[in-house]
């Protein structure tokens, strides 16, 4: 493990050391040019799957979309699913004793797709409930996107931790590549949770078939939260439209299996009201001056569009942009997903009408609780969706206060930890 001075940075991985005695966070994260700032980037940076994108089908009927609802699978969709969650014996369920119980200091390692701004939010939720467990643990990923990394940091942390004794948590961008390093951690009766992203999340069938167990995920539901943007867009836009509303639904990255659901959900909200126009999703690329360029481009050949809704922050940014330059506050209605200050800017102008946020801290928080919870007392983990908060001028200053403080607290952990 690293020293804790500075993070390890060994092929371009980034590994923050976190634990209950010794935890120089804040000069780990500071050299990497993370401590600081709003803790705001999208739940999954520039995340891109090989597969697993979820079908109209597989969305409409709840499964395949990543939201963390497990379906009871074969049955009928007219039928409500169950959060299934079998009672399977924890490793630690030989040595457990109810009547005399212990604490054994035990290590859980996050291994993310991504360390990027963003995560800072999941680091700081980890780190608080680690102290409070009283077990250490590390948050590891590649500095920018890769599978490969991710896959490889995986086999090599689940080579070092102590079979029954420690635990891993990852985030899940595709099942050919992901299964077998999460296989390998449960026959090694090193027991695993997702968090942030996971193309497993929803399919218990699948899950019991190919691990014996299911792997929780917390995180949040993309298509209802997909949903819940675009009907806020649609309800915002109507204040200030009279007639026909001429939606831009816009990505950041088309085969992002979140996103993909996201936008999904924000269509399936727009196309059912009756004066809405949805056009086709804008890529607007994961770039943000590319993401203005195509935005403006969008808008001059299609000056009819009128509400500008993003599935992650560059869509909301450029959106807001837009109307910034062209004094269309009182014409155009943009939203989306993300607390980046750009777009905590445009709230504050005006020119952005509200942003989503999805709780990183609570997706770094409660999987140690959970598996706490598990290998100390025997209680199964299960899904937690992270849900969605609509941030607007309403609630913005809190909102800037406390997404904006992610790294004074990490600082204070540092100090306190």
């Amino acid at each position: 493990m690293p020293d804790g001075n500075a993070p390890d940075q060994r092929d371009g991985i980034v590994s923050i050391d976190l634990g209950v005695s010794r935890r120089n966070l804040m000069k780990q994260m500071s050299a990497v040019g993370l401590a600081g700032g709003l803790s705001a980037l999208a739940g999954c940076g520039g995340l891109r799957s090989d597969s697993q994108t979820p079908t109209s089908e597989e969305t409409e009927s709840g499964d395949g979309d990543g939201s963390g609802g497990q379906s009871d699978g074969g049955g009928s969709s007219s039928l409500p699913a169950a959060l299934r969650v079998p009672l399977i014996p924890p490793p630690t369920a030989d040595s457990m004793d109810l009547s005399n119980p212990t604490q054994e200091e035990r290590e859980m390692v996050f291994v993310t797709h991504v360390v990027d701004e963003f995560m800072t939010g999941i680091i700081v939720g980890m780190n608080d409930a680690l102290h409070n467990m009283g077990w250490t643990g590390e948050f590891i990923g590649p500095s920018s996107h890769s599978p490969a990394q991710q896959i490889e940091t995986l086999n090599t942390t689940v080579s070092r931790l102590r079979n029954g004794r420690d635990a891993l948590a990852t985030s899940i961008l595709n099942k050919d590549q992901y299964t077998g390093p999460i296989q390998n951690a449960i026959d090694n009766d090193i027991p695993v949770a997702s968090f942030n992203t996971s193309v497993y999340a929803g399919e218990f069938n699948e899950m019991m078939d190919t691990f014996g167990t299911v792997i929780p995920y917390i995180g949040q539901k993309f298509v209802p939260a997909g949903v819940a943007v675009g009907l806020t867009g649609y309800e915002r836009a109507k204040e200030k439209v009279d007639g026909e509303i001429v939606a831009l639904p816009t990505t950041s990255a088309p085969d992002h299996p979140a996103l993909s659901a996201r936008g999904e959900g924000i269509r399936m909200a727009l196309e059912a009201q009756d004066d809405v126009r949805v056009l086709d999703t804008l890529n607007v690329s994961g770039d943000l001056s590319q993401a203005i360029n195509r935005v403006d481009t969008k808008y001059s050949s299609s000056p009819d569009i009128n509400l500008i809704l993003g599935t992650a922050l560059q869509g909301a940014i450029a959106g807001g942009r837009l109307v910034e330059n062209n004094s269309l506050q009182g014409e155009m209605t943009v939203g989306g997903f993300d607390l980046p200050e750009p777009t905590l800017e445009g709230i504050a102008k005006g020119t952005i009408d509200f942003t989503a946020g999805q709780d990183p801290f609570s997706q770094g928080n409660m999987p140690v609780n959970m598996m706490w919870n598990y290998m100390e007392r025997g209680i199964p983990m299960k899904d937690f969706n992270t849900g969605i908060s609509v941030i607007d001028q309403s609630n913005l200053e809190f909102a800037r206060r406390r997404s904006g403080s992610w790294g004074a607290l990490q600082s204070w952990q540092d100090s306190n930890y």
